[in-house]
This record gives C-alpha cells, sequence and structure tokens, in this order.
C-alpha cells in the first residue's frame, strides 16, 4: 500500500515513497521472481497472514453459499480466496514497479510482507505528476481487479464455488482500493496528497508535511474504527488496531524526513569537509594527534608513498584507545581503509550527498575536488546539521 523512494517505498498493499539509497538489506523472505529484473519476495509473515485470512473465511464463506458443501469443500475455497488476497497484493506492488520503471526509476525490489506489501525504487520521481501516477497505479490495479471480479458474477451463479470465490476477492480488492487511497502517509493515498499539494503550491516539502499530517488523521479514524469492532471482539478490532499504528508510525517517519529535508539545502561535502593533515602509516598515532592540532587539523587522512589518501582515522576508535597507549600505536591502526562509496566529491549537496552517505554508511568520507584531496567529511558533522539532538546521541555513545 505504499512504496519507498530514496529508495522510495509503498505499503497497506503497497505504496509509493522510493527507497533510500543504501545497500540492499538481507532479503526479507523467499525469492519468487521478478518485475524485469527487480527480485519480488515474500516473506514468511504474509503466508501466516493469508493462512490466518484462509480460517477466517470459513464461516462467512459457508454463509454465502446456497449449495451443500462438505468442510473440505468451503476450506479449498477460502485457501483459494487467500491466494487471490495476495496475488492482488502483488498485483498492486507490479503496477507500482512497472509504473516507476516505466519513467526511468531503478527498482530494488518488491515484497510481500505480512498484510502489506513494498515497492522499493530510486531516486524519487522528479515531478509532481509522476509522483501522482506511481502511487495511483497500484491503488488502481486492484479497482481493475474488483471490478472484473463483480463482471464475471453476471456469467456465474452469484452464491455457487465459483461465484463466492469471485464475490469475496472482489470485495478484497475493492477493500485495497478503498483503503489505499486513504489521504495520508505511508498509504498510496498520502503519496497523492504529496503530489497534489506538489503540484499546487510548488512546494513538496509542504506535500509531504500535509501527508504526513493526513497519515495521523487517518490512523485516528482506523482506531476508532478498531474501537467499534472490538464490542464484537475477535479479530477484526485488532486488524484496524494494527493498521492504525502501522500508518501513524508511517506519519511520524514522514514527518521528521520533511524536517530533515528542509535543512539539506546549502548543505555541501566540500563547506562540511573538515581541514585534514595527511601523515605516513607509519607514524605514531600520537604525534599525528600533535601535529594535527599544530596546523589546526580536525582530521587525519593516512597516504601511500605517492601522497594518496588510502586510509581515514577513526574518531571513534581514537577516543577509544587510552591516551597512554597512543604514542605506541600507528595511527594506520586506528584508521578505515577509504572503501567504495567513501570518496564524496565536493560539490555534492542537498539530497544528492544525504543519498551518498546512504548508499555507503560510514563514520568519515574523503572529500575531493577535481581529483584532489581537500578533506575528510565526518559524519556526526553532516548529521549536526540536519538533526542534532541525533548527533548529541552519536557524541554520548563513542
Amino acid at each position: 500500500m505504499e512504496d519507498q523512494p530514496g529508495a522510495a517505498r509503498h505499503g497497506v498493499s503497497g505504496g509509493t515513497e522510493p527507497p533510500e539509497r543504501r545497500p540492499a538489506p538481507r532479503p526479507p523472505g523467499m525469492r519468487v521472481g521478478h518485475v524485469r529484473g527487480a527480485p519480488i519476495f515474500v516473506s514468511p509473515l504474509a503466508v501466516v497472514f493469508a493462512a490466518l485470512i484462509a480460517s477466517l473465511l470459513i464461516d462467512p464463506i459457508r454463509g454465502h453459499l446456497t449449495i451443500a458443501a462438505t468442510d473440505g469443500h468451503v476450506l479449498v475455497l477460502s485457501l483459494l480466496v487467500s491466494a487471490g488476497f495476495l496475488l492482488s497484493l502483488l498485483a498492486h506492488e507490479i503496477g507500482h514497479a512497472l509504473t516507476a520503471q516505466r519513467f526511468g526509476l531503478h527498482v530494488r525490489s518488491v515484497t510481500l510482507h505480512g498484510f502489506a506489501g513494498f515497492t522499493e525504487f530510486e531516486p524519487e520521481p522528479a515531478t509532481a505528476g509522476r509522483e501522482f501516477l506511481i502511487a495511483f497505479v497500484g491503488p488502481a490495479v486492484n479497482g481493475v481487479i474488483g471490478g472484473l471480479c463483480f463482471l464475471g458474477l453476471l456469467a456465474v451463479p452469484d452464491h455457487g464455488s465459483v461465484g463466492t470465490v469471485l464475490f469475496f476477492i472482489g470485495l478484497t480488492n475493492v477493500a485495497l482500493f478503498v483503503l489505499n487511497l486513504a489521504p495520508g502517509l505511508p498509504l498510496d493515498g498520502g503519496r497523492v496528497v504529496v503530489a497534489a499539494v506538489w503540484a499546487i503550491g510548488h512546494d513538496k516539502l509542504r506535500g509531504l508535511r500535509a501527508g504526513a499530517y493526513g497519515g495521523f488523521v487517518v490512523a485516528g479514524g482506523m482506531a476508532v474504527a478498531g474501537a467499534k469492532a472490538g464490542s464484537g471482539g475477535g479479530f477484526a478490532a485488532l486488524y484496524w488496531y494494527v493498521l492504525a499504528g502501522f500508518v501513524a508510525f508511517g506519519a511520524y517517519q514522514s514527518l521528521r524526513s520533511a524536517k530533515v529535508r528542509e535543512r539539506l539545502p546549502g548543505l555541501s561535502a566540500g563547506r562540511l569537509a573538515r581541514r585534514t593533515l595527511p601523515v605516513e602509516a607509519a607514524v605514531p598515532l600520537g604525534e599525528a594527534l600533535r601535529r594535527a592540532q599544530e596546523v589546526g587539523a580536525t582530521a587525519v587522512a593516512v597516504i601511500d608513498r605517492d601522497g594518496t589518501p588510502v586510509k581515514i582515522m577513526n574518531g571513534a576508535s581514537v577516543d577509544a584507545l587510552p591516551e597512554h597507549r597512543r604514542p605506541w600505536m600507528a595511527v594506520d591502526e586506528v584508521s578505515r581503509s577509504i572503501g567504495p562509496g567513501m570518496t564524496l566529491q565536493a560539490e555534492l549537496e542537498g539530497e544528492d550527498l544525504l543519498a551518498a552517505v546512504q548508499r555507503a554508511p560510514a563514520a568519515e568520507y574523503l572529500v575531493v575536488q577535481r581529483g584532489r584531496p581537500v578533506g575528510v567529511l565526518a559524519m556526526v558533522d553532516l548529521v549536526a546539521r540536519i538533526d542534532p539532538a541525533a548527533a548529541a546521541r552519536m557524541v554520548s555513545h563513542r
């Protein structure tokens, strides 16, 4: 019901909030296929949820049938409807994925997890129109499936076996269509709100805030629905409360994301880079720190024979080392090799800078300009500019 940008990501069926550009996490489940190269995963929790849905459908299906049916017959029909539910979630996410790919975005994965689906892609849509289309296509797929199911009921007995399966799958898809278009993040309807406010006011951040606040309203409505359903007891109340929690948490995360983005303009790797002292690997740590203090440097880079930086001194490792040991330890021993993604162009700024550090998380990065090193960017300095409280926590844990 919701997608994820940056990656972007979508969620209750799925959604469209682009995924953050970071190393892909361990697959959340079994890979069952792909969408134009993007892997599709089904988590064990999705299978468990499908089994729960099947068990809950037994009595409604038995009541809908007008023909005599054995317990086994009813169980088979409930399993078919449950499988149809999962396939409907998958179709929803594939709709998001194909639309994102149509706009040239990279879809990292499609995942079914419990009662939700997620499509991760990057980068974020460049226009409000694309944001709207990627978000809306998922629920639209469910609307089409629901319509086809009810259209199919014109050709078969409503209360027979086939008619019962079509009826409940159609009803499920109509529910997914309506629920996913509720106007609040992280649901697809929240992305539609983002796109609308963005298009009208030419301000995506304002759209993100509107979508997040809408998410809190939607979560409140779901909690009220849960309270009403709770009068009869059973699974329905729990389901609404879980949905309310899911939406409220997603709305909170979206609001935090909007606040972070407000601070990104003007931040660049070059401006944040610390003055850096280049030293050879064998120089004692204590001596390196003394030299750095003399020249006013707050970072140290280990260089090879050609003067090329190959490692960056790790501040956390130095802080953890007793001062009396520093003269006896080479700076190389408390430094981290400059791996892939740990070199940043000085011109990187704003969301591009944030995306770059998300792709390759590290404590320090080498900053270069026209191929020449100009300093070291410490992650704590970047975090301090966009979330001072988080930076304080980072420092306290060092």
